[in-house]
């Protein structure tokens, strides 16, 4: 595994960039909205939590634009794109981490439909629509607008989560579709860099923000958690190294590891020779 470093200085690359960040008024998006701007970068922040928007809106009066926005909505997110091109013109990067969780049972009573048999309960797939279906939306916008202009190097950060790659029981859904957003990272990650874009994914491991309960604050403990803004920082990372591609990073307190290269460096570790042979050369033929 490879540790990567973010540099105070690094930032200062962000003069001028237009940056989207999707789920920016509470939390880590916030986090990102005012560090990308504190560097000079004209910022687009969507959410839905309009009260929260409208205060950013007041702490940044310039450079600054501010969108009600439901990402699992299609005509939300590619209208918010919009506004932004034609606010900032080129757009540079996207980070898209508007998420939300729900902490689901497998032990819930069905629902009687008040007839003669039982019907069981729809269950709630909010989570599904605005962590997969949402990301999805928001990186067939951003690979739209910047292949208007194909002479700029552009980023698309995608955001997992350590539950893209590990059990997280109860969350079901959120499990499921952070498992979806590594496996669109892996999808477009040999595709775009043909348009000059590179992809990557940042995977949280815990964060302090008010999503996390204060039963899930108890039961952590002392273990390491990051702050807001520290998974903002490593965001960012992707931004300012341009040349960074299709890579995964779990950050753990702070600390920002690649995991991705050290996956397929070992896969015939876990694989065994053969099938990684066979599979190497039928994803060579399949991408080519």
């Amino acid at each position: 595994m490879a540790d990567y470093t973010l540099r105070d200085e690094d930032l200062r690359d962000l003069h001028g960039k237009v940056v989207i960040v999707t789920g920016g008024a509470t939390g880590i998006g916030r986090a990102l909205v005012q560090l990308a701007h504190d560097h000079g970068a004209k910022v687009a922040a969507c959410d839905v939590n309009i009260e929260a928007g409208k205060e950013l809106e007041q702490q940044l009066p310039t450079d600054f634009l501010f969108k009600k926005c439901d990402v699992s909505i299609w005509k939300d997110v590619f209208e918010f794109f919009q506004d932004t091109y034609q606010r900032f013109g080129a757009i540079d990067a996207v980070i898209s981490n508007a998420a939300i969780n729900n902490v689901e049972s497998l032990n819930e009573p069905d629902a009687t439909d008040g007839t003669d048999g039982e019907k069981l309960q729809e269950p709630d797939v909010s989570v599904l629509q605005v962590n997969m279906i949402g990301t999805w939306y928001v990186a067939r916008c951003a690979i739209h607008f910047f292949r208007k202009h194909p002479e700029t190097r552009s980023q698309l950060v995608l955001f997992g989560s350590v539950a893209s790659y590990f059990d997280t029981p109860p969350l079901y859904t959120y499990c499921a579709s952070k498992a979806g957003v590594l496996g669109l990272l892996r999808a477009l990650r040999t595709q775009t860099v043909k348009y000059n874009i590179s992809v990557n994914m940042i995977a949280p491991w815990m964060t302090l923000t008010d999503m996390v309960t204060d039963h899930v604050r108890k039961v952590w403990g002392d273990l390491p958690a990051n702050t807001p803004l520290d998974v903002a920082k490593a965001s960012l990372l992707c931004v300012v190294r341009p040349e960074i591609n299709g890579k995964s990073f779990i950050i753990n307190g702070g600390r920002i590891t690649e995991v991705e290269d050290k996956l397929d460096e070992t896969q015939a570790v876990w694989l065994g020779s053969e099938l990684d042979r066979d599979m190497r050369e039928g994803q060579r033929r399949l991408i080519e």
